[in-house]
């Protein structure tokens, strides 16, 4: 067997079990459901496939039409990827937050990038981003805005796609789905498809501290892929039975320990679930399965997550000193 396209090898994921956050004693397992096995590296790969397979049905795309996005990274190289193999133009609207590594993906396939350097009343660049994008598709001649924080189909692609791969790995088994949120699309689709089978099921959203997809008041934060200073419209609140907020101390200090526990790199998101999977698990009465959704790779992030010196120059040394005490208890 052999793919016709790179859009051909997105899904099907592995699901890794956790042996540090696993307790065999109380028969508590956990899985990482490992989004940085898509070809572009994040979950983000599913949305994209499936918001460009949606515009094809609904405007009839042919190689030279434009398609433009907000995003802080992620969806960037998804499309950007997905788009270089359609023949459509790709403008990608992008933020200082954004890792340098990001920005050159999207060159990389031939993308444009727009860049809003300033910051909207609140202190983040979501809304800019989006309102740039809108303006550019209304500019633009055969010009879609994809819209990935409110257009269902980004959900369909978790319901039809990342939601039935866990249930047939784990054999319908699933007793707790933890995922974090930004547009709020990849929990909000496996949530719904495992709760259809299992309403018994617990979800629980994730976002960092500061972030207000699920309430509160915005303040700046530097984890990044997750947490908004909005609530988008592909967030499905009544499918999520509790929120935990992680700080940025606390998310990437769990990502560096999953590198070294686990031999596992991936992103700050994947740390803030990991976080709030740990401070799930110590009052959790066994046995039961526990999936988490780990969004992406954290080889993006070399330079900031997983560089010594810029968490000190943002005065996040405490990291470092966290992961010198040795594993967690």
């Amino acid at each position: 067997m052999y793919a016709n396209t790179i859009a051909e090898l997105i899904g099907d994921t592995p699901l890794l079990k956790l042996r540090s956050l696993s307790d065999d004693a109380r028969g508590i397992q956990v899985f990482a459901k490992l989004e940085c096995r898509n070809p572009g590296n994040s979950v983000k790969d599913r949305s994209a496939k499936e918001l460009l397979d949606q515009a094809r049905r609904d405007h009839a795309l042919a190689p030279g039409w434009s398609i433009v996005e907000s995003t802080s990274g992620n969806m960037g190289h998804a499309l950007a990827m997905l788009c270089a193999v359609h023949g459509y133009r790709f403008i990608c609207v992008l933020d200082p937050k954004t890792p340098k590594a990001n920005v050159n993906l999207v060159r990389a396939f031939g993308g444009q990038v727009e860049m809003v350097t300033t910051p909207d009343e609140s202190g983040s660049f979501q809304k800019k981003r989006i309102a740039v994008a809108r303006s550019i598709a209304a500019t633009l001649p055969r010009c879609i805005n994809l819209d990935q924080y409110n257009n269902p189909a980004a959900i369909d692609a978790h319901y039809y796609g990342t939601g039935p791969e866990i249930h047939r790995q784990l054999n319908g088994r699933v007793d707790v789905l933890i995922g974090c949120v930004s547009t709020g699309s990849h929990l909000s689709g496996v949530a719904r498809y495992l709760k259809e089978r299992n309403p018994g099921l617990r979800v629980m959203g994730v976002e960092p501290h500061g972030s207000v997809v699920f309430g509160g008041e915005f303040k700046p934060f530097l984890q990044n892929g997750i947490g908004l200073s909005f609530t988008p419209g592909n967030v499905r609140a009544e499918l999520v039975d509790e929120v935990h907020k992680v700080s940025d101390h606390e998310a990437f200090v769990a990502a560096r320990r999953l590198a070294l526990d686990e031999g596992l790199l991936l992103g700050g998101s994947s740390g803030s679930v990991s976080a709030a999977a740990r401070h799930f698990l110590a009052g959790l009465q066994g046995p039961c399965n526990v999936v988490l959704v780990m969004p992406d790779s954290g080889v993006k992030y070399l330079d900031t997550v997983y560089d010594d010196q810029w968490l000190k120059s943002h005065e996040l040394g405490s990291v470092l000193d966290e992961l010198n005490k040795g594993p967690q208890a």
